[in-house]
């Protein structure tokens, strides 16, 4: 059964997506939705505030009305696309739960895979706790490349997890239903347990995460561009690039 498919969707938008993207973090970012903040070794080196004005090692810059202009577009792109990473996991977290509302209907039991459910919503909190302190969403230095490696360890274990979780559930409710209408009959089992994989492949076939993906990463290669658009501008920012392609 490809219930392996539904994890490795579900890290496609925890942050997989990250492999796919042309572009790395080369120095920190911090965003909260207005200011952006450019750290180099932990300390803060580049501050753009809500008004645009940009500040280096705490030194404000003399910008003209074409330079303010190039940081405006920056500074709001950047606050609307990097954190969009956000969304990808919760439309995973919010597929995984409904295909597994589905699977529990097919089989009448709501509350078979709750330990799934679990696993999947701690695995969820973990990677969020990672790029979110208050108010602001980090990304660290080579948070993508970096990430990429402990990332495949962890989706192996979680793989493996959801995989025995879900099939011993599955099994069990299956198995105890056959029980209850008179005994187990191995040929309708499996019949019913390759019935429960078609429905879950129908509905990847729904989904469009994977679009979503691309679109993330899309949007970083854009957002790569605006930055070395604003550094021509302004080249005093080229110390503190947040993107390396």
């Amino acid at each position: 059964m490809k219930i392996a498919a539904l994890v490795m969707t579900l890290a496609l938008s925890f942050g997989v997506q990250a492999q796919q993207c042309r572009v790395d973090i080369q120095n920190e970012v911090r965003l909260d939705g207005e200011q952006v903040e450019i750290y180099q070794t932990g300390s803060p080196k580049v501050m753009i505030d809500e008004d645009n004005n940009v500040f280096i090692n705490g030194e404000k810059l003399d910008l003209d009305a074409m330079q303010r202009e190039a940081v405006k577009q920056y500074r709001e792109k950047m606050n609307e696309y990097l954190p969009k990473a956000k969304e990808l996991a919760k439309d995973g977290l919010e597929m995984a739960n409904d295909i597994l509302d589905d699977v529990a209907e097919t089989i009448g039991n709501s509350e078979a895979f709750d330990n799934v459910r679990k696993a999947l919503e701690e695995f969820y909190r973990k990677q969020e706790e990672k790029h979110q302190q208050g108010d602001e969403y980090i990304l660290q230095e080579a948070s993508f490349s970096e990430g990429a490696e402990s990332w495949s360890e962890q989706f192996t274990e979680m793989k493996e997890l959801f995989t025995d979780e879900f099939l011993s559930s599955a099994f069990d409710v299956v198995a105890e239903n056959m029980k209850q209408d008179g005994g187990i009959n191995f040929t309708q089992l499996q019949d019913q347990l390759v019935e429960l994989q078609g429905k879950i492949e129908k509905r990847f076939g729904q989904d469009d995460i994977q679009d979503k993906v691309d679109n993330y990463c899309d949007s970083l290669d854009d957002m790569a561009e605006e930055e070395q658009t604003l550094q021509e501008k302004i080249p005093e920012l080229k110390d503190y690039p947040v993107f390396l392609i």
